[in-house]
């Protein structure tokens, strides 16, 4: 698929089988600043990889832990981002323990050390978590701000929305199930996003990030 440029790396659509679910339309203001479809044989400069595998087959982006690293698959998009809309579509591997999708605070914007929060989804359940801060782990450790018991059937796609706007997250699965969860903390930039990856794998595709930002 054919690279189009936007003011940062911008990548072609491709509308694919099965379909995207069909979400809530974007506010006017909203900007479209990053739309990757994964159609390509390399990754590219703007992502970055921490543990595990991360490679691109049919059109998808594949991740899956190695056991050696002794740690989720980890890996970067370089995006910073306030207020947004973030959707992608993705599936569970046969043996997947789960998918993490999840922001760092803009280096110095909190006085913390970890990550800031993720959506987990597992094969019965997903949630919001907000990270521990590693520095203080009695003081502020992880807490879960949203749960719900839901199955995620494995090489079955789904398509996960997730917007924020402040200090307040949403997170929507195919337009039917949502999360939604607040904490102060959650207002900070977001240099990259995050994906992780437990067990056998995930596949992701139709990444798209579109600012609520005024100033972007």
């Amino acid at each position: 698929m054919r690279l189009t440029a936007l003011p940062a790396l911008t990548l072609g659509f491709l509308l694919s089988t099965p379909p995207v679910s069909s979400f809530a339309d974007a506010p006017a203001s909203a900007k479209l600043i990053l739309e990757d479809d994964f159609d390509r044989k390399e990754l590219g400069p703007g992502w970055k990889v921490q543990f595990g595998d991360f490679s691109l087959k049919d059109g998808a982006l594949h991740a899956a832990q190695k056991p050696s690293d002794n740690h989720a698959a980890a890996g970067r998009r370089v995006l910073e981002t306030g207020d947004a809309i973030y959707t992608f579509r993705f599936q569970l591997g046969k043996e997947s323990e789960g998918l993490h999708f999840g922001f760092d605070p803009v280096r110095g914007a909190l006085d913390k050390k970890g990550h800031l929060f993720s959506i987990i989804i597992t094969p019965k359940q997903w949630k919001i978590m907000k990270h521990v801060d590693k520095n203080r782990p009695k003081e502020d450790p992880n807490e879960v701000l949203a749960q719900e018991n839901k199955p995620f059937l494995s090489d079955t796609w789904y398509t996960l929305q997730v917007t924020t706007r402040g200090k307040n997250v949403k997170a929507i699965v195919d337009d039917e199930k949502s999360l939604s969860a607040s904490h102060p903390t959650f207002s900070v930039r977001k240099p990259t996003l995050v994906f992780r990856a437990i067990g056998s794998g995930i596949v992701l595709d139709d990444l798209t990030v579109r600012s609520l930002d005024l100033t972007d």
